[in-house]
């Protein structure tokens, strides 16, 4: 296992190394274009070099912290092609800018010219360092199977605390009376302010819990949340139709009908299997 320090240690001598490549790539394709010293043509090359290197670490950072996935593809697309007109016109600027300062106006203007070519030449570096970045993180984002192990034996070890947890009779005070609910004979649940209301065929009882505390405790494969406000036992379910464009209507097996929302349909169906 590689020592973390000695790692980015690695890291930042590659990184180093490649805008020193793209310095003298630049050098050797710029010299025949412009009529200037070799020394001074490698000065300029050095310059914009460590200019896009540094604009690369911010770039890491907007990469990295960014969140792209969470955008749609259209607001990816946007983000990308301005950053990449930021990152190239930033970099034409201070790189000019900082030979202008040592050089001055006369030998900077003949530079000019050459923008397109720049221009283009950044988009093309933009582009190999977002990817970079991002088949980096793709890399970092695998887990490694050595340290997978543990991970896999909490996960399973947290599951088997879920399972022991789940409930299997409830407990309603109703007044000086206790009522034992036993889970298999629920219908559904339905929230009713701070409390919650839970049908049975027997009857209905109020239990002060909250929705979100049954939709954890009670086994998941069994009780589906098909409403903000309703949960329902997929056993007590007779049957299924359409009721609006984009919802539909359970029946359960007492005659009671439960609208469903879109998104506690898909929920139902995947624990249905349909």
């Amino acid at each position: 296992m590689i020592h973390p320090f000695l790692e980015n240690t690695s890291r930042i001598i590659q990184y180093v190394l490649l805008w020193i490549v793209y310095a003298l790539l630049q050098t050797f394709v710029l010299q025949g274009l412009i009529a200037l010293p070799l020394w001074m043509v490698l000065v300029d090359g050095v310059i914009h070099a460590a200019v896009f290197g540094v604009i690369g670490i911010l770039l890491w950072s907007v990469v990295k912290y960014g969140n792209f996935e969470a955008l749609t593809l259209y607001q990816r697309l946007v983000n990308s092609m301005a950053m990449a007109l930021l990152s190239i016109a930033l970099w034409l600027s201070v790189g000019y800018g900082i030979f202008y300062l040592i050089f001055g106006t006369e030998l900077s203007i003949l530079f000019v010219p050459l923008l397109p070519i720049r221009g283009l030449i950044g988009l093309f570096i933009y582009i190999l360092i977002i990817q970079r970045f991002r088949l980096s993180m793709l890399q970092k984002g695998q887990p490694d199977e050595t340290s997978d192990t543990p991970m896999l034996v909490e996960e399973i070890q947290q599951k088997k605390e879920l399972q022991v947890e789940m409930l299997e009779r409830i407990a309603v005070k109703s007044g000086t009376k206790i009522h034992v609910v036993m889970v298999p004979e629920i219908l559904y649940l339905q929230a009713d302010g701070d409390y919650v209301q839970i049908f049975t065929a027997q009857g209905k009882y109020l239990k002060e819990q909250t929705m979100k505390y049954f939709e954890e405790h009670l086994p998941d494969n069994q009780f589906v949340r098909v409403h903000r406000s309703v949960i329902v036992n997929v056993e007590m379910i007779s049957r299924i139709e359409l009721y609006e464009k984009q919802n539909q209507l359970l029946t359960l097996k007492n005659g009671q009908q439960i609208k469903t929302s879109p998104g506690g349909y898909k929920a139902l169906r995947m624990v249905l299997n349909l």
